[in-house]
C-alpha cells in the first residue's frame, strides 16, 4: 500500500514582495514596510536573512495581520 503526503511549500517572499501582495488585494491597506519590519523583529512572523535581504513567511504574515 503506497501512501502519499502532500506538503505545502511556504511562500516565501521579501518585505518589498509581501507588501506588494497586500497592496495589490488592499490599495488602501496602512501596512507599511516598517510595519512589517517591527513584525520581524519582534519574531511575529518567521524569518531568515540572506545577506541583507528579510526573507519571510508570507503565509505567517497574513495570519499575523489577521489575528491584530
Amino acid at each position: 500500500m503506497e501512501t502519499t503526503t502532500t506538503n505545502k511549500l511556504a511562500r516565501m517572499r521579501t518585505i518589498n514582495e509581501a507588501l506588494a501582495l497586500i497592496r495589490k488585494q488592499d490599495p488602501e491597506t496602512a501596512v507599511t514596510y516598517n510595519f512589517i519590519r517591527k513584525l520581524l523583529d519582534g519574531d511575529m512572523v518567521h524569518h531568515f536573512r540572506s545577506g541583507s535581504r528579510y526573507i519571510l513567511n508570507f503565509d505567517d504574515l497574513l495570519n499575523e495581520l489577521n489575528m491584530n
